[in-house]
């Protein structure tokens, strides 16, 4: 075998992984643009139909974009329209509602009950919970990787800015950022209550968002 066949195999090899490199490639981006059209909502709308039963009360075209978990959804109620993003982690042990039109994005936690520390039978904390309701309001938008502790109230409009845990009510309109929850201020009030009496919620009417 003399250099120039050598050379016109390694070529012709070459070529064929760079051919082959290049279908493989094309076959995932067609598989995955499939998975995420077709796929993936019918398999969100299975798991929520199946779990449809077990919670309070579920409204209608709520979605719940990708996996995550959910604890004593008996205890949670959410209104129609709402949208949750994945890698959520709902704690219903201490009651848990949503309101209409709400958007909550990925890597959110609501934790309605927490382990009760102050008892002096154990440590770190006992076998009991400190179980308090969590209530968001109408058109709330709870932004990626917030916290939302027991006992705390969202009101109507509110704005939560990504990576706040939440300790303390924020009332209807505000707009909350940073762990210290510093309040921005407010949005116009005035607004807001034409918005949500006439439930002009983004979701509502924008089911694809």
């Amino acid at each position: 075998m003399n250099i120039n066949q050598v050379f016109f195999r390694k070529y012709k090899f070459n070529l064929m992984k760079e051919i082959l490199r290049k279908f493989l490639k094309y076959l995932a981006k067609l598989l995955a643009g499939y998975y995420w059209a077709y796929i993936k909502p019918e398999l969100d709308k299975y798991v929520l139909d199946t779990q449809r039963t077990k919670f309070s009360t579920l409204g209608k075209s709520v979605k719940f974009k990708g996996s995550g978990t959910i604890y004593h959804p008996e205890f949670i109620s959410i209104c129609d329209h709402v949208h949750i993003g994945e890698n959520y982690f709902l704690m219903g042990i201490g009651g848990i509602k949503i309101g209409q039109g709400t958007i909550i994005s990925r890597n959110v936690c609501l934790h309605s009950g927490n382990h009760n520390f102050k008892a002096n039978d154990f440590l770190p904390f006992n076998t009991e919970y400190d179980r308090r309701m969590i209530t968001i309001g109408r058109g709330v938008w709870i932004g990626q990787n917030v916290n939302v502790l027991p006992g705390v109230t969202i009101g109507d409009g509110a704005i939560i800015g990504m990576g706040v845990t939440l300790a303390k009510n924020v009332g209807a309109g505000e707009i909350i950022v940073n762990s210290a929850n510093r309040s921005l201020g407010f949005r116009d009030m005035e607004a807001l209550k034409k918005l949500v009496d006439g439930e002009f919620f983004i979701s509502k009417h924008y089911s694809d968002i």
